[in-house]
């Protein structure tokens, strides 16, 4: 039958339909549980196969496709209800000495304890005897998965008709108005429930009258089956048919795909390591990496930026040097001045000289700086005495046989913003700084591989500011954490650190 199919042989629609209609109209009906919608899934069933049937890899399990199809359309139209059967019509198999009403009632009770899936493969495997592989073919599962869905349900109706005798005789006991304690000796000296306990599942699902499909059936299909103007017709109802499995079998709408299952598996884990790092971030608290006695947090305390200088030598004469280590007779001089404050005295030139006072202690009139004391030596003696006023010729000429003493050289610095800044969303953040005094040469270097700095070095003009770049790396989920920047000077060695810090993000 596939391969004429696939031939487009003029009668092999009509073969299909006279081989299996009795079979898939009375699954339908099982399904549905009415006539008319029975009639329209049988329908769109044997369309459906006779376009995309001969895709079947396994032609021997044709049968089995045509289940499949059957059932994926009826499970997707009674999710809500369970399996029905028209009682009224003839046809009543074999009860086993039992009555088509307590058949009936018997049968319905005990599946209305289980699941519809549970009903479906009760009803494949003991009415139509689809069994092992055709079974797997039809669920799209393995014939061992097949074989345990299959088992688990038999047991869950067994219990679940043992639990529907236990009701019926109750009732029975009730009815006779015996004690509800001697409901096992009932059982033995009752003969009518004792009849209806040799009753089996199978004798029960074999015994609902199978309905006859109606004439008007084969007309439709074999009409639209063949129909040249119903081509877009046919395709919508192949494509309502859902998606077929790699063997080419319809795809059952209560059965996972294994790439399905994959995508679980890989989803679930994922969300199992985001909680897991997120659960652990809130138990480690904001401060990760720093020394756990550093609490309260340190970004709640001001801070100040740290700067180390080196000791600054005076010469003999009274002159500075820079970058040169003290000798043994060198005086040092501490330079305890913030940066804000070396700002506001170096504003203008880069390198200030102040005079000391003349030894009659009198500034030059047109001087307006005022004058420092100069450093207490003991080979310099004190000052003289204010003497008489002289003349301003006279003045001159002292001026000019004075010797100038040597002024005092402030050596350039670099004053930085802030000493702490923060990295956002978009994982960079900047460190601002600026040179004071004259030129510098700049180094940076970070205590941590967490960070990255833009620029390693650089240098300065006088007044002249840049801005350091510090970034993070690019990551799924990033943990709170610090890190240190240094700014080192080259021309004199002194350094100010800066913390950088984060929050905790997730990509």
């Amino acid at each position: 039958m596939v391969a004429e199919l696939n031939d487009g042989e003029e009668n092999a629609l009509a073969k299909l339909y006279d081989a299996y209609v009795e079979q898939m109209f009375d699954y339908a009906v099982s399904l549905s549980g009415e006539g008319k919608a029975a009639e329209a899934l049988v329908h769109d069933v044997f369309i459906d196969a006779a376009r995309r049937g001969p895709r079947l890899r396994d032609r021997e399990r044709f049968r089995a496709w045509l289940y499949a199809a059957v059932r994926r359309r009826g499970m997707e139209r009674n999710r809500a209800r369970g399996l029905a059967w028209d009682w009224e019509i003839p046809g009543v198999g074999d009860l086993g000495g039992l009555s088509a009403e307590e058949a009936r009632e018997m049968l319905e009770g005990a599946l209305d304890r289980i699941s519809l899936s549970d009903q479906d493969l009760l009803l494949l495997t003991f009415r139509y005897g689809i069994v092992a592989a055709d079974l797997a073919a039809v669920l799209g599962v393995s014939p061992f998965k097949a074989a345990a869905l299959a088992g688990q349900a038999r047991a869950r109706a067994e219990n679940a008709l043992e639990a529907q005798l236990r009701v019926q005789e109750k009732r029975c006991l009730r009815g006779r108005g015996d004690r509800a304690s001697d409901l096992q000796g009932h059982r033995l000296g009752c003969s009518e429930c004792r009849r209806r306990a040799v009753a089996s599942l199978g004798v029960l699902l074999e015994a609902p009258p199978a309905p006859v499909p109606p004439l008007r059936l084969r007309h439709r299909v074999l009409h639209t089956g063949s129909d040249p103007e119903l081509a877009g017709y046919r395709a919508d109802i192949s494509g309502k048919g859902g998606n077929l499995t790699p063997e080419g079998i319809p795809r059952q709408p209560d059965v996972p795909s294994p790439l399905g299952r994959r995508w679980l598996l890989a989803g679930s884990g994922m969300v199992a390591t985001f909680v897991v790092a997120l659960v652990a971030s809130f138990l480690i608290g904001p401060n990760l990496g720093l020394p756990t006695l550093s609490w309260p947090p340190f970004w709640e305390e001001t801070e100040k930026p740290v700067v180390t200088k080196p000791s600054m030598a005076v010469e003999p004469g009274g002159r500075p040097r820079f970058g040169d280590p003290p000798g043994p007779g060198a005086t040092h001089l501490s330079t305890p001045s913030p940066p804000v404050q070396v700002e506001e005295e170096l504003v203008f030139p880069e390198a200030t000289e102040v005079d000391s006072p003349s030894p009659s202690g009198s500034a030059p009139p047109s001087e307006t700086a005022t004058p420092s004391p100069a450093p207490q030596h003991p080979e310099h003696p004190a000052a003289p005495e204010e003497g008489p006023p002289q003349d301003q010729d006279q003045q001159q000429d002292q001026d000019q046989q004075q010797p100038q003493q040597p002024s005092v050289l402030v050596a350039p610095e670099l004053r930085i913003d802030t000493p702490l800044v923060e990295i956002g969303s978009d994982r960079t953040t900047q460190i601002r700084f600026q040179a004071l005094g004259g030129p510098v040469t700049w180094k940076a270097v970070a205590d941590s591989g967490k960070v990255t700095l833009d620029d390693s070095g650089g240098t300065l003009g006088a007044g002249q500011g840049f801005a350091l770049k510090v970034r993070l790396p690019l990551s799924l989920i990033r943990l709170a954490g610090s890190a240190v920047v240094s700014i080192i000077n080259v021309e004199d060695g002194s350094q100010t650190q800066v913390t950088v810090r984060w929050g905790l993000s997730v990509l």
